[in-house]
């Protein structure tokens, strides 16, 4: 998708577009007229990018001040954009595209953020994959046939995980693709195209 001249503001409480959000934001291919939904939408740059792109957006957050944000900045921009305070995706239909940029940190219980909206941004649990696999368990019951994910992915320098994501994905019957990198000094970003068998 196509970001230029999306500048969400930066604001108390939400998290601010990154690395991570602007890879999330610019790999994610959203055609016009397609049911889309941004998950944990923080500032929301990938709900504004396939709202310009002609989709029909709904943004989540559990975080108020990031959906009231969203809705000012959409508002400005003459985007159409709903924001829907829920987790994840619970009580919404199906759509075509789904993009989450999940809190990946491994954070060991006691070193939570103090700041419940900067928790509920970074803190992964103590793999960093804690939600990201809420999320998967229940986003096939909101894909339309044919539908897909795009799935923000990091690797934290210095972790070893178990197993590679996409080994993984597989057996849970998912087949990936990469569609977008960025080498950090401290994480590789991916983003992975998601689909069921």
């Amino acid at each position: 998708m196509e970001i230029s001249g999306l500048h969400p503001p930066s604001l108390d409480h939400v998290y601010p577009v990154r690395e991570d959000s602007l890879l999330l934001a610019t790999s994610a291919h959203v055609r016009p007229g397609e049911r889309v939904a941004e998950v944990g939408c923080g500032s929301g740059l990938a709900s504004l990018a396939a709202a310009r792109s002609g989709a029909q957006v709904v943004a989540t957050d559990l975080n108020p001040y990031a959906l009231a944000g969203l809705r000012e900045e959409s508002l400005r921009l003459g985007l159409s954009v709903l924001c829907v305070r829920t987790d994840l995706l619970s009580g919404l239909r199906s759509f075509h595209a789904i993009l989450f940029n999940p809190p990946y940190l491994p954070t060991p219980p006691g070193e939570r953020d103090a700041d419940p909206w900067d928790a509920l941004a970074l803190d992964g649990g103590p793999d960093g994959q804690q939600t990201l696999w809420r999320f998967l368990a229940s986003a096939p019951s909101h894909l339309l046939p044919g539908g897909r994910v795009y799935l923000l992915w990091a690797r934290i320098r210095g972790q070893v995980p178990a197993e590679s994501l996409p080994s993984t994905l597989g057996r849970e019957g998912w087949n990936a693709r990469n569609v977008g990198s960025r080498s950090l000094p401290a994480e590789e970003l991916e983003v992975l195209e998601l689909v069921r068998d």
